[in-house]
């Protein structure tokens, strides 16, 4: 028998495809994998199960799920690349935290995006999506008592304007924004009654004017929305209160608080 060495040309090639099947089989494997660990990592953070400034083990997450480590290496650095993760010269990969200026330019490119995104939404909607806008605005009204309902509603209700606007690059970083935002602030500024229903009015006003096919006026709106969303978020931030609503896991400490003469805390 010949050696493998004078194998004909043919051989060599279907050697040489299996070789590179293999090895792609294995990569799409590793890369799916790597989509099962940035998922199931981005979730825990969005639900706040691991909190800012909370360790994020490479060794844990493939422990977790139970996989190898090099996919999730590679979900891990997604995560680090939309500012969900942060590196600490100790502690490897941390919960990313903010501060008031870095919170400060979040919001600024939030205005810029959900701004273009109203505005494409009142040249580009269908009837269909208006109407599922409206729907929204009228079913908002009746959970307007409700914090953790509205709170899911809201983050619905913006979600339908990004697909309304039908720009599929602006929707990617709607998202990436909107994940980023939810991860930092895991006590939603809904918590706060007069806010609820400053967003109930806002919200009626961005469909009017998407309705209207009015993109100007759309755009506007919706930066004054997202302005005074960072006004209450920062106030929020430096209440007293906010440390014993998240150990109490719920709103009602700081409701109260509003309601008894807090009230100012609720506007910017």
């Amino acid at each position: 028998m010949a050696p493998l060495r004078y194998a004909a040309p043919w051989c060599i090639e279907y050697l040489g495809t299996e070789i590179f099947l293999m090895k792609k089989t294995i990569a799409d494997s590793q890369g799916l994998l790597g989509d099962i660990a940035y998922d199931a990592v981005r979730d825990a953070i969005l639900a706040n199960d691991i909190k800012p400034g909370d360790r994020v083990s490479e060794y844990k997450v493939a422990e977790w799920l139970g996989i190898s480590r090099t996919p999730v290496r590679e979900g891990l650095r997604r995560l680090e690349n939309e500012g969900l993760l942060t590196p600490h010269p100790r502690r490897g990969l941390v919960v990313a935290s903010i501060d008031d200026a870095a919170m400060q330019q979040l919001y600024a490119v939030r205005e810029l995006l959900e701004g273009a995104a109203a505005a494409s939404a009142a040249e580009h909607a269908t009837e269909a999506e208006i109407a599922t806008l409206r729907h929204l605005v009228q079913a908002e009204k009746e959970i307007v008592d409700e914090p953790g309902r509205m709170n899911e509603h809201n983050r619905v209700f913006h979600e339908a304007i990004y697909r309304a606007a039908h720009n599929k690059f602006l929707l990617k970083f709607l998202l990436i924004t909107s994940d980023t935002l939810s991860a930092y602030r895991n006590v939603s500024t809904l918590v706060i009654e007069d806010r609820r229903k400053q967003v109930l009015d806002e919200h009626a006003e961005i469909c009017e004017a998407i309705s209207r096919r009015d993109a100007e006026s759309a755009r506007a709106v919706m930066g004054r929305h997202v302005r005074n969303a960072l006004k209450v978020r920062v106030q929020l931030q430096h209440s007293e209160l906010l440390n014993e609503i998240r150990q109490r896991g719920g709103p009602g400490l700081l409701s109260k608080h509003i309601k008894r003469g807090g009230g100012e805390e609720s506007q910017g």
